[in-house]
Order: structure tokens, then sequence, then C-alpha cells
């Protein structure tokens, strides 16, 4: 430390005074330029936006009021539209104010009517009602939550006596849309509707919707909806959102496992949006009896006694009653008979197959060349898992080796790596400017303390030296009086005393030593 201060002085030194006056200024006014840039900034209010995204001429009648009533404000202009801010403590006051006096206007809707006059003409009736309509539809379309303003223009039908004249209703809705919003076509579509069905004799076709980059939402021709129809359009949408979810699981996988550019995946889906209904009987046979007795019959048929034969012989003899044939003999029958009918089992199904499965699955991946034939094959199985691929439907999967052109990631990475290389140069750049406004308010501070203190060092000095010669001119002047080179004549009053006292006490050490040492021994004792 010690050693620094030696070499700051010694270059501080080598320094004109011309050159020490212009670092001392230079520090000065740097430090008078923060002090004062830190008051601005401290007593600066608060701003805080009053309203934002106004028409120039609502900005242009808040401004105006708010110069009546003595407020500051400020105005900002933005793509959005005119914002005005007030101090943090008057935008309550302010915004109540304005309220009470109808502004900011914005778009009017039917409460226009609540001002009519007396002896407004019929033509200032439907201009305000157009005006009415124009603003409620507005405000409607604004509740979308991905619209951030809208322009309504309508142009009324015109009646004609002649069928030929008539002009129909037209409308056009411009559009400006939130950061990184987009209307679907179900939503364009309902604004059509809207529109169509708030004005009288107005049809979906003659409504053009547009967004603020001039961009027609709502053209038959880019939507294609009378050529393949709304169902088709969804079964794509939903086609392509099936596709990109598992094209980007895909591709967050391998950028993981090989890192980011070494692999790009492809992914192609086809759908089933048949609608399908299977009706399906099944009959199960009955084995081993098992199953259920629907109708059973049992004859059974008996016989003991004496007969030539069980039953008789067969004529008209042996079935006359009573008659007893010859060579009778002891015999015995029994004759039994079953038949049971079973219940069929039957199975019935009605399956009804959703529509939007997937029907067949390919998948291209192109890796880096530097990816082996074993990684190869490790990625196909990863890839076929991670989509659940399955050959039996036809799906197939493709891994192919290819060098990769690292130019663009080159290119990207040098512009990330120059941006850093500036926000640091930046970032020192401040660091050093707040060190050297430091080092010089320092090194004025330093050398303001260095001249007071060199400036008491000389006046003391000085202080000194007239002491000692003062002190030198009196001893020579005792001298001088004390052999007798001064007269009395030329001694002072105060020397005179002085002589006539040190005479006296010379006197007294003379005739009384005794009492002169015990008043020394006194005064010592008192000290």
């Amino acid at each position: 430390m010690a050693d620094w201060k030696e070499q700051y002085l010694q270059l501080w030194n080598k320094l004109s005074k011309r050159q020490r006056y212009t670092i001392i200024g230079v520090a000065a006014l740097l430090m008078i330029s923060l002090l004062g840039w830190s008051y601005w900034y401290g007593s600066k209010p608060d701003m805080v936006p009053l309203f934002t995204g106004m028409e120039t001429k609502d900005a242009g009648e808040v401004a105006a009021k708010l110069k009546e009533s003595k407020v500051a404000y400020e105005v900002q202009e933005s793509p959005n539209g005119t914002a005005i801010l007030v101090s943090s403590k008057d935008v309550h006051n302010a915004r109540l104010n304005l309220a009470t006096q109808g502004l900011p206007r914005g778009q009017k809707g039917f409460e226009i009517f609540e001002d009519t006059k007396l002896g407004v003409t019929e033509f200032q009736n439907k201009v305000n009602y157009l005006q009415a309509l124009q603003g409620e539809l507005t405000r409607t379309i604004e509740q979308l939550e991905e619209v951030d303003k809208v322009r309504v223009h309508i142009v009324l039908q015109e009646d004609s006596l002649y069928k030929k004249n008539e002009k129909p209703a037209t409308a056009s809705i411009m559009l400006k849309l939130k950061p990184n919003a987009q209307l679907s076509k179900s939503q364009v579509k309902g604004i059509v509707n809207l529109v169509a069905h708030s004005v009288q004799g107005l049809q979906a076709e003659n409504i053009t919707i547009v967004d603020n980059m001039g961009k027609i939402l709502n053209d038959p021709d880019e939507s294609d909806e009378k050529n393949v129809g709304n169902t088709t359009l969804t079964q794509i949408d939903m086609a392509k959102k099936v596709q990109d979810q598992l094209q980007k699981n895909v591709q967050t996988l391998l950028d993981q496992a090989l890192g980011e550019g070494k692999a790009v995946v492809r992914l192609n889906v086809e759908l089933d949006f048949d609608q399908k209904t299977t009706d399906k009987q099944t009959f199960t046979p009955v084995v081993d009896d098992s199953g259920i007795i629907r109708s059973s019959q049992e004859t059974a048929e008996t016989y003991n006694g004496t007969s030539g034969a069980p039953g008789g012989p067969a004529g008209t003899t042996s079935n006359i009653p009573g008659y007893v044939a010859a060579n009778n003999a002891q015999s015995q029958y029994e004759k039994k008979e079953a038949t049971k009918n079973y219940e069929i089992n039957e199975e019935k199904q009605k399956i009804i197959a959703s529509p939007g499965t997937v029907k067949r699955l390919t998948i291209a991946v192109l890796v880096d060349d530097q990816v082996t034939g074993a990684q190869q094959d490790s990625i196909s199985r990863v890839v076929s898992s991670a989509v659940g691929l399955n050959t039996v439907r036809g799906d197939t999967i493709s891994v192919e080796t290819l060098p990769f052109s690292t130019e663009m990631m080159d290119k990207r990475a040098k512009e990330e790596q120059d941006q850093r290389d500036k926000e640091q140069r930046i970032f020192y750049l401040q660091i050093a400017a707040v060190v050297l406004v430091l080092a010089l308010i320092a090194t004025a501070i330093y050398l303001y303390r260095r001249k007071k203190r060199l400036e008491l060092e000389a006046v003391e000095e000085a202080a000194r030296q007239e002491a000692e010669a003062i002190r030198i001119s009196e001893e020579k002047r005792a001298a001088a009086i004390a052999a007798g080179k001064v007269t009395d004549s030329d001694l002072t009053e105060e020397e005179q005393t002085q002589m006539t006292e040190r005479q006296a006490l010379e006197e007294l050490i003379r005739n009384k030593p005794d009492e002169m040492a015990q008043l020394v021994k006194t005064w010592l004792s008192e000290d």
C-alpha cells in the first residue's frame, strides 16, 4: 500500500500544474453531475399510467383536461396506442375526475342515444345508430382473450324501388391480436356469425376480417372450407397436433441423448377417422351335456309276467285282451326313452370404433455420421418404444447417418459468444467508469487534505522560527543587560521591572540565604 502511494505521489509530482487542475476539475465536475443526477432522479415524481391504448383524439381531450386541472402528465406513444402517465399520488383523483366528464370516450355503444337532443334529424339518428352498432360489436369482439384491439366498419343496406339497384350491407373488421396469439377457424367463424346476425340484411359472405398484418382471416380460398368442409379441417388439425407432439417428444429425446443439432426427426402420422360399427353374434356349442335345459321328455315301459315272449307274437292274437297263448312262460320287459333340448349359447356384441386412432406411423431419423451402427440400432429401438411403433399395422422407422453441416450452429455460437463478450466489455467499462470516478474523488480529497496539511505545517514552521528568533533575541538582550551593556534608559518598563525583581532576589539570597532556602522548600512542597 505504501509503495503504491509512493508511486502515485511520484506520478502526481511529475504532472504540470495545469494537468493537476484539469484532473481535479474533471473529478469535481463528475462529482457534481453525479450528485445533481441523484437529486434530480430522487426528486422526480413516480409516474404511473393513467390510461393506455387510447386513440389520438381521446388522448388529446384527456391531456387538455389534465392541463386545465394543472396536473402534471407525460405522453407516451406506442404501437398499442397513446398512453398518458401522471404522478402516482394524482392517478386516482385524476381518473375519477375524468370519468365524471365521460373521458376517455372510446367506442360508445347504444348509450350514445342517452344524450339525444331535440331537433335531431333522421340522418343524424342513422349515423348515431351506425356508430352505436360499431361500438357494441367492437366491445363484444374485444372480449376474446386473443384480441387486443378491434375496428369495425359497417355499411348499412340501401333500399331501392328496384331490386337491381339495392346495395347489400357489408362489414369489414380489423383485428389486432396479442403477441404470439392466433385465432382458430371456429373463432373466426364465430365473429363472422356474430356480425352477420347483428346487422340487418348482412350476409356472411359480405364480411371481411383482416389482421393488423393485412392477412384475410376468413378467406374461403385459403381455408378451403367449401372444398373440404369443417370436419376435414378438424381432422387435419388433429393429425397435425398428434404428429407435432410425437415429433417434439422424439426430437427432445435425441437432443438430450446425442446433443443438440446431432439428430433430425421427421414423423408422419395417418389417423383413421372412419366411424366403424361392428355387430358380433357368437353361438357356443354345448359340450358334454353342459348347458341350460330348455325342455326334457322321458318315457319308461316295464312288464313282468308269463308270456311266450315279451310283447307276444306278432299279429292280432297277442293283442286281444284275455287271450292266453299256449306255452306261456315267465317273462320280464323294461324300456326307457329320454329326450332333452338345451338352450343354445348366444353372444352378441356391438363395437363402435372411435375415430382418430393411429392407422399408420412412419419415422425418419437422420443422425450425424459420428454415430456408430450399434448406436443406430439403439436409437431405432428407443424411438420405436417412445412412439409405440407397431409393425403389424405397417409402421416403419428408418435411422440413417449423414454428415451434418455445422455452419449455422457455429455462426449462432459465434453470435452468442460475441454478444456475451460485448456484455462483458460493457460491464467492465461500467466498473472502470465507477472506479475512475471514485479514484478521481479520492484523489481530489487526498490533494485537498495534503494541501491543508502543508499549509498548516508551513504556518507552524513560520511560528516556530519566529518564536526561535524571538527567544534568541531575548537571550542576547538578557545577556547584554546582565553584562551592563544596556543602559537603564534603553530598558523597557517590563525589563526594568524584571531587573528590579532579580536584584531584590539576589540581595535576599546574599543577605538571608536561610530564609530563601526555606522559601524554596515551601514552594517545592506546594508544587
